[in-house]
C-alpha cells in the first residue's frame, strides 16, 4: 500500500517487486512470493496481465471518486466509500474523505478522528456495504 501511496503508481511485482519493500521486513523473495501468493488468492490485491498490482485494500492505483487524506500528509485513493472510511482503521490516522454519491453525485465529505466520523456531510449520509461472501471480485464491484 505504501508503495502505491508514495510512488502513485502501480506497484509492479516484477520490475518493482521484493526490492522496492526494503522497510518491511521479509527475511526472503521467497517470502514476498509467498505473501503475494496469498493475497492474490484471498483477493486481497488485485494483479493485471502485466503483474501491475492495481488495488490492494483500501488503496487504488488508478483514479477512483474516493479521495483520502492520512494525518501524516499523504493522499491516495480508495477502491470504494467503505474503504475510503476503513482507512482510517487500516492506517491507524485520523482520515479526511473526498468523495462523490454513486447514485447522485453530490459531493462527500468526511472526517474521522480516533476511529469516529466526527464531521460529514450531507449530513444525511448513507453508505451501504454488503456481506463479503456475496461478491467474489470487490474490485470489480465498487
Amino acid at each position: 500500500m505504501d508503495f502505491i501511496i508514495n510512488e502513485k503508481r502501480p506497484f509492479n511485482l516484477e520490475t518493482d517487486g521484493f526490492g522496492a519493500l526494503k522497510n518491511i521486513r521479509l527475511s526472503s523473495e521467497k517470502d514476498f512470493a509467498d505473501i503475494t501468493a496469498e493475497l492474490r488468492a484471498k483477493d486481497g490485491m488485485v494483479v493485471d496481465e502485466e503483474n501491475n498490482v492495481n488495488f490492494i485494500y483500501p488503496v487504488s492505483a488508478l483514479p477512483t471518486n474516493h479521495q483520502v487524506k492520512l494525518a501524516d500528509g499523504r493522499s491516495f485513493t480508495a477502491m470504494c466509500a467503505i474503504d475510503a472510511i476503513g482507512a482510517a482503521f487500516t492506517f491507524h490516522q485520523d482520515t479526511e474523505i473526498h468523495s462523490v454519491c454513486s447514485v447522485c453525485g453530490a459531493p462527500i465529505h468526511i472526517v474521522m478522528q480516533d476511529g469516529t466520523p466526527v464531521e460529514y456531510s450531507p449530513k444525511d449520509l448513507h453508505a451501504l456495504t454488503f456481506t463479503l461472501g456475496e461478491i467474489s471480485n470487490w474490485a470489480g464491484s465498487c
